[in-house]
């Protein structure tokens, strides 16, 4: 029996199967949460669900499961590390590569985040996240091909609740999208991009994170096979191999990553000021949701200085673009309070507050008279202690304990007086100074 192995110690074998998981059509009603994931993929998959236990993965417990392949393509799975509490997540990416025809929804959601970096399936990606994260930041990220870009998506809008990125063969980001803080978050130590020799989908794009060049073990045929994450070679440690002449013995698809790169940086660039714009609203209703207005405002200061530093824009576009953020900021944050927030929405629809004093007086004398006759209890029944017998006297003792003057009650009165000195004496200001 293999050694079970925490999120925080996972291998490149591991890892592998871990971005494999995401691929497994499980039944989406039969399942719930806290089922074993082995047992679930092993009624799916015999042979994945034998690696996943080989691997040491088999104490894995299923956290929530989406299918909607028939819909907009968008497949995930988070399971927990009953061990230490982490939470993973794999997503995953465009199935049968070789059949691009086949696959219209997940091509088309690909073409999206190629060109404008953004798509309804990353939009699903960061809501299945937010959905399903560990709230302390514990929290562990997968993905293959398309996945891998999902995974980018979910952790540039939420980096600092992130450990670790683990991606195979990722459909590069859209750069020209990201804030100055989201591109270094993608240079940092915790964000692991594995490339096998050969694969041309890691190159669609601009790729502006470090990345792990690693051979291929010659097993998968086809012009996309070395795409698959059973191309990538392991050695007995379970570590990759480090391949040290990229596209060596891949001739054909090196020519195709070379005019896949330029054709498509080209397209981003051109596309610049939509990914950019629409990136700005992505994020901040993304910090509106989550209730982070400080974050709203540090996203906006470094946006504003990340446009100063765009030299394709002439200074009226800066000074647009300026503008639009500062715009956006405001719609989208009272869209936001107006839809979620009660106490705006109560305030915007009654501008003037009416508060009737005499009302507030009434209650505090109301709750003085209450207070008044608990003590006038009190007082009967502290006379009968002299004429129970002792059978009685432990059901007096307890009904005493209820009664007597209650200093919360004292409490609120004095509150309500006080409120409504408060607001006559701001009244007779105002009205003065009219």
């Amino acid at each position: 029996m293999a050694e079970q192995v925490s999120l925080d110690q996972l291998k490149d074998r591991q890892i592998a199967v871990l971005n494999k998981i995401a691929y497994t059509d499980m039944p989406t009603k039969n399942w719930h949460a806290g089922d074993s994931l082995y047992k679930r993929v092993q009624a799916a998959d015999p042979k994945l669900a034998k690696e996943l236990k080989a691997a040491g993965l088999d104490h894995l417990v299923i956290k929530d499961y989406t299918n909607r392949n028939d819909k907009s393509g968008f497949c995930a799975i988070a399971y927990v590390d009953p061990k230490t509490g982490a939470t993973g997540m794999s997503f995953r990416g465009t199935e049968g590569m070789d059949d691009l025809l086949h696959n219209p929804k997940d091509m088309a959601d690909n073409t999206m985040t190629a060109s404008i970096g953004v798509s309804p399936q990353s939009l699903e990606a960061i809501a299945f996240f937010e959905k399903n994260e560990d709230k302390s930041g514990n929290n562990y990220l997968f993905g293959h091909s398309k996945g891998g870009e999902l995974a980018a998506e979910v952790y540039v809008t939420n980096y600092n609740n992130v450990k670790e990125v683990h991606t195979i063969n990722p459909q590069p980001i859209n750069p020209y999208k990201l804030s100055p803080d989201q591109l270094a978050a993608l240079q940092r130590d915790k964000f692991d991009a594995i490339v096998v020799n050969g694969d041309i989908v890691a190159w669609l794009g601009t790729t502006l994170y470090p990345v792990r060049y690693v051979k291929n073990n010659g097993t998968q045929d086809g012009f996309f096979g070395p795409h698959a994450v059973d191309a990538m070679m392991i050695d007995k440690d379970g570590n990759a191999v480090i391949e040290r002449n990229p596209f060596s013995g891949y001739f054909g698809q090196g020519i195709a990553a070379l005019l896949a790169t330029k054709i498509l940086g080209s397209v981003q660039r051109h596309l610049m000021l939509y990914s950019f714009t629409i990136n700005v609203m992505v994020r901040i209703g993304n910090f509106l949701v989550n209730d982070l207005p400080d974050l709203v405002h540090k996203f906006v200061d470094h946006l504003k200085k990340a446009i100063d530093r765009f030299v394709e824009f002439t200074h009226e576009v800066k000074n647009a673009l300026k503008e639009f953020v500062g715009e956006v900021v405001n719609s989208v944050s009272s869209w936001f309070k107006k839809h979620f927030n009660s106490g705006y929405k109560y305030a915007t629809a009654h501008p003037f507050i009416q508060v009737d004093t005499y009302k507030l007086r009434s209650y505090a004398q109301r709750l003085e008279s209450i207070n008044r006759r608990l003590g006038q209890i009190d007082r009967r029944m502290d006379s009968l202690y002299t004429k129970v017998g002792f059978l009685d006297l432990w059901n007096l003792i307890q009904a005493d304990l209820f009664t007597g003057e209650s200093y919360k009650l004292r409490k609120c009165a004095a509150y309500l007086e006080e409120t409504a000195d408060d607001f006559e004496t701001v009244e007779r200001k105002i009205m003065g100074s009219l």
